[in-house]
């Protein structure tokens, strides 16, 4: 169906990616043309406003210690008996559900394929790799001020508000911004 609605975009699109394609699908029907198109005509800028772009890039360790502690809070207020629910349910295992991190891998506990020690390590080593890939992927966005740490850290807040007020966009104490 892509390949009628834009051949150069089915192309580009693995047939494998899925949500990549009924996207793809779905643009071109609501924008009556083809997503090539419509992508090279680009967007009009919004007047009067300046995008800024703060990234936050906290230690390895602790974002590991983060994802880990995550993972185990998740398995102890009932993640495994969700997916256990899911399955009795009816649900296929092939649905997308079973596609995201740590679905399939307590489908596979459930299925006595790993113990919940392996489910746990798998989990956790799938998220630290997930986080990696989102760190690269932001690293090649242009324009950013990277700040180091979390976001609930104050002195990273307050990091971030003396940037912003740098940029001539806040003014004293308070976070209001305003346009430019």
């Amino acid at each position: 169906m892509l390949a009628r609605l834009d051949a150069q975009a089915a192309q580009k699109i693995s047939a494998a990616d899925e949500q990549k394609l009924i996207r793809a699908i779905e643009v071109c029907l609501l924008a009556k043309m083809p997503l090539t198109k419509l992508y090279r005509s680009g967007r009009a800028p919004l007047p009067d406003w300046r995008a800024l772009k703060i990234g936050l890039s906290p230690d390895r360790e602790a974002l590991y210690e983060r994802i880990h502690a995550r993972t185990d809070a998740m398995l102890a207020n009932g993640w495994l008996e969700e997916v256990r629910s899911l399955l009795d349910g009816g649900m296929p295992e092939n649905a997308k559900p079973f596609d995201f991190i740590g679905y399939r891998e307590l489908r596979a506990l459930l299925q006595g394929t790993l113990t919940i020690d392996e489910a746990r390590l798998a989990i956790q080593q799938t998220t630290r790799r997930y986080a990696k890939r989102q760190l690269t992927w932001f690293r090649r966005e242009p324009a950013v001020h990277w700040l180091t740490g979390f976001g609930d850290d104050p002195r990273l807040q307050q990091r971030a508000l003396q940037w912003l007020r740098e940029q001539g966009l806040l003014q004293g104490r308070g976070a209001q911004a305003r346009r430019v």
